[in-house]
């Protein structure tokens, strides 16, 4: 009966040295996967952060798309009112001065337009 006893108390001894080292493997897996979680976490948050700026950064192209389109189509119907040809060579001095200011108002807005792109490419130079 003692022999048995002690089988009994060695057995239930093993099994709680096996079920202790199974609890000690699963907390420390429990510990690498809420690791885990957070830099997921943070990475998620950092995804979310970029596709409200890039969301924002579209939404405000987009308005400025449609702007240019409606300037564009503005133009496009002066241009399909006018016969620029007859009123050339009806009126040569009054288009060629007119011709010649939006030229130069056009090469203007590309002067300004460059130096606004050189400065956010060049930040530490200042004009």
């Amino acid at each position: 009966m003692q022999q048995a006893l002690i089988g009994i108390l060695l057995v239930l001894g093993f099994a709680s040295y096996m079920l202790y080292t199974e609890n000690q493997t699963l907390t420390n897996n429990n510990m690498k996967l809420e690791g885990a979680l957070a830099d997921q976490t943070a990475a998620i948050e950092t995804l979310r952060e970029s596709f409200e700026r890039q969301s924002k950064s579209l939404l405000n192209m987009s308005r400025q798309n449609a702007i240019i389109e409606a300037e564009k189509a503005e133009y496009l119907s002066i241009f399909s009112r006018h016969n620029l040809d007859v009123l050339a060579l009806k009126k040569p001095g009054l288009m060629e001065n007119r011709f010649n200011g939006a030229s130069d108002k056009v090469m203007e807005g590309l002067e300004d337009d460059t130096k606004e792109l050189y400065n956010l490419s060049n930040p530490t130079i200042n004009n």
